[in-house]
């Protein structure tokens, strides 16, 4: 986790920057930044970042646009989806915009008619890449990306030991070290989950739980284990663990699988019942700005934006060894997934 200083001293420095050029809006930002001051707020029910962090990006998007405050409701990907569909059905939206690292959650909200169709005038500068990662409907845009990849404990396991493979989570050795989070739960999970059943069946799954491995909620809570020393090994996103070696000092490291490293696509859209739709507008145009990308890039995440330089440690996104799970092979798959994780590990 980022230290307090950190943080201080880098929205410090984004509101100087910030007060030199409070009035250097585009006329399309300057005219949904009016319209947002007459909704007053924006209400942002994200998954793809800690609370933290979602509370930074929301602090420093009140900097840029005084008088429209930002609202973070930060949880897991699936209990956020759940949560807006059960809004929906009650006609008592509360959230503006959606962000979630599973991009069949917003297909499913698409083919429902539930998105505010809007493409973002910041999209343009995106990293070409990543762009192409969006909703070609302009829908929904990708704002975030990192691989899966396996974490172990320095402290605990020697470099030479560290599982290289998928298919090592299951070797008896590891029995009670291993940490997974929940697809039911994590949208990041379920895609991680379906591209590992995509490469060597259930049978997997099934060797896994011999192994007793701790099932968490998120895949989050799955890394911290292993940041504890509760547990050796886990899966883990490499941006979050670059965070935590990097900022926190954590006694992790990281292996890329050799049978590749799965690709979650982090989204955001545009609730098309949202009561504050001009700021969440605003706030997806500055999700794609510059400054998120440079305060992105400081906590070791993936920047959208080509001038800001790709943290040290990060792999690039033209590696080969990357799996993309399609949006509608996740959404076709998630009810199977869930179901058989259930039935396999009884939780």
């Amino acid at each position: 986790m980022i230290g307090r200083l950190t943080l201080a001293a880098f929205i410090s420095a984004a509101f100087i920057s910030h007060t030199s050029a409070e009035t250097n809006y585009t006329p399309n930002e300057q005219a949904l930044y009016e319209a947002a001051k007459s909704e007053g707020s924006v209400t942002w029910y994200v998954s793809q970042y800690n609370t933290e962090n979602a509370d930074t990006i929301c602090s420093l998007f009140s900097e840029r646009y005084p008088g429209v405050a930002c609202n973070p409701v930060r949880s897991t990907g699936q209990v956020a989806f759940q949560r807006i569909q059960q809004e929906l059905q009650a006609g008592a939206l509360q959230a503006d915009v959606f962000s979630t690292n599973e991009d069949s959650q917003v297909l499913q909200l698409k083919g429902a008619g539930q998105l505010l169709k809007y493409v973002p005038e910041n999209l343009q500068h995106v990293v070409p890449r990543i762009r192409e990662m969006g909703d070609p409907d302009g829908y929904w845009v990708a704002s975030g990306v990192s691989p899966v990849v396996i974490l172990y404990n320095t402290k605990l396991v020697p470099e030479e030991e560290a599982p290289r493979n998928w298919t090592d989570l299951y070797d008896p050795k590891w029995k009670s070290q291993v940490a997974i989070g929940h697809p039911s739960f994590s949208g990041a999970v379920g895609v991680w989950a379906t591209a590992i059943n995509d490469l060597y069946g259930w049978e997997f799954f099934e060797k896994l739980e011999q192994n007793q491995p701790h099932i968490s909620r998120s895949i989050l809570d799955a890394q911290n284990l292993v940041g504890t020393g509760e547990r050796k090994i886990s899966i883990a996103s490499l941006s979050v663990a670059l965070q935590d070696m990097h900022l926190s000092g954590a006694p992790t490291a990281m292996v890329a699988p050799t049978d590749g490293m799965v690709m979650p696509v982090s989204v955001t859209s545009v609730l098309d019942a949202a009561q504050r739709p001009n700021a969440g507008k605003l706030l997806q145009e500055f999700l794609l700005s510059v400054e998120v990308s440079e305060y992105l890039a400081s906590i070791y995440r993936y920047p959208l934006r080509p001038e800001v330089e790709v943290p040290k440690g990060s792999i690039s996104l033209d590696e080969p060894n990357l799996i993309f799970i399609p949006a509608q092979e996740a959404l076709d798959k998630s009810m199977e997934i869930q179901g058989n994780f259930r039935d396999t590990f009884g939780i």
